[in-house]
């Protein structure tokens, strides 16, 4: 089922625009096209053929997937003035349980919750969205920090207040951090707050309610397969170490190192990447933002990180500005 599938990949994080072109890629037909289609019809407006991000967003905030029926939408300025005027949601008449669901409520909440996201996250060169991309701001003028990619010699994948990297040092300074920095430090805060929802009962019981869901069978899965994910790219290494070593030292054919090369490499590009969506998607699912204060100069001065998660701190009010 398309619709499900929009639904599921913007609930592990997609964004839009990324759902659309998997639908594009796969060549999967766009809502209009498929009317016309099963009616043995030409479309009679101009068509790509193609989903556009408007397409995607229609199916995802229609309540008619959750067998809601939403009525009373519009309305009109007068008997005599005939111009459509959009309601606000709260004006609908919302009938529930009109007819079979496409997709569960959990799903749909899931969905609402990602869309409130603060994160629309940034692909790196090679394709893959980092796991804290567009969570990250800059705590001295609330500006979203800007992902840096690696570059040659000394630079480093890692991310530096917005405006200073658009602006200047006139406007602020840099608060520049490493991605592997960050991920450390918040995988540590994550265990730290592990033992705070175990002795804490008010964070316990937020924590266990979201649990009951749709998604604590797949967060389960999500942790194993991780953990299995991380022990075969280590061993992969390990192997690609091995065949080099083997190769030099002229214990194995040249042609033979060059093909197990290409075939552990080629796996493990494959579970990398797998591996990165799958912690992205964790990263959603616990963290609000995160605020960088400045990098000190000196390294026996400590720095601030503040991670802000769901269901223990207040979300932002502004995705834009996190001082607003």
């Amino acid at each position: 089922m398309v619709v499900r599938r929009i639904f599921e990949m913007r609930a592990a994080g997609y964004n839009i625009k990324r759902i659309a072109t998997v639908l594009n890629d796969e060549h999967i037909l766009s809502p209009d096209d498929y009317r016309y289609k099963m009616l043995h019809k030409e479309s009679p407006r101009y068509t790509h053929y193609l989903w556009s991000v408007i397409a995607v967003k229609r199916i995802l905030r229609n309540q008619i997937n959750t067998g809601n029926l939403a009525q009373m939408r519009t309305t009109t300025v007068s008997y005599k003035n005939h111009k459509v005027i959009r309601k606000d949601e709260s004006d609908w008449v919302i009938i529930e349980h009109n007819h079979e669901p496409i997709i569960s409520q959990e799903l749909w909440d899931k969905v609402r919750e990602v869309d409130a996201s603060v994160s629309t996250g940034k692909k790196t060169k090679e394709g893959v969205t980092l796991p804290l991309s567009g969570l990250c701001y800059c705590a001295d003028c609330g500006t979203k920090a800007k992902q840096q990619s690696s570059g040659g010699g000394n630079t480093r994948a890692g991310y530096a207040c917005g405006k200073y990297s658009y602006y200047g040092k006139k406007y602020c300074t840099s608060h520049y951090i490493t991605v592997r920095a960050l991920n450390q430090l918040v995988l540590d805060d994550i265990q730290r707050q592990i033992e705070f929802v175990k002795t804490d009962s008010n964070a316990r019981e937020k924590y266990l309610a979201r649990k009951r869901g749709l998604y604590a069978e797949q967060q389960g899965n999500d942790k194993k397969r991780l953990k299995e994910m991380g022990k075969r790219i280590a061993e992969l290494d390990r192997l690609i170490g091995s065949v080099y070593e083997d190769k030099v030292s002229g214990k194995m054919p040249e042609d033979m190192a060059f093909s197990l090369l290409e075939k552990y490499q080629v796996e493990k590009k494959f579970l990398q990447a797998e591996y990165d969506e799958l912690t992205r998607r964790m990263a959603l699912d616990l963290i609000e933002y995160i605020t960088l204060d400045e990098n000190p100069r000196k390294k026996s001065i400590p720095r601030d990180i503040h991670i802000y998660y769901k269901l223990i701190d207040r979300p932002l009010t502004d995705k834009k500005n996190a001082l607003a």
